[in-house]
């Protein structure tokens, strides 16, 4: 049985999987970080809608393949194959690990490990 900080990250990722950024920003402190690969962090739901709403209209899905979570005390880590689909077809399978950090019972911090280049060449 999952707890609730894992079910949340699993939730989160499925709003991710239906270009739902209003869903997706619920499961954020208003004053979230959100760092991804060598990308400057950005802070805030502003700031993480500033950062995906461009990616709605570059891919037509982004999907996430969960090899591996672990809990520990308010961190959850997610080993997973990140899988963006272009709009031209072609597709990008990136391997990925996120740390995310927990504060109130949502997500204060999340660092996504990746090298997202090839899916934007």
């Amino acid at each position: 049985m999952s707890s609730q900080k894992t079910q949340d990250v699993h939730a989160a990722y499925a709003a991710v999987e239906r270009n739902d950024i209003d869903g997706y920003l619920t499961f954020f402190t208003t004053d979230a970080v959100y760092k991804v690969g060598n990308f400057d962090a950005v802070h805030g739901h502003e700031g993480i809608r500033a950062l995906a709403e461009p990616l709605v209209k570059m891919f037509t899905s982004v999907t996430h393949d969960i090899k591996q979570v672990w809990e520990i005390d308010e961190t959850v880590i997610v080993e997973m194959d990140v899988i963006y689909l272009r709009k031209d077809g072609q597709e990008f399978r990136l391997p990925c690990v996120d740390v995310i950090e927990f504060a109130g019972g949502k997500v204060q911090v999340l660092k996504a490990y990746l090298d997202p280049g090839p899916a934007f060449s």
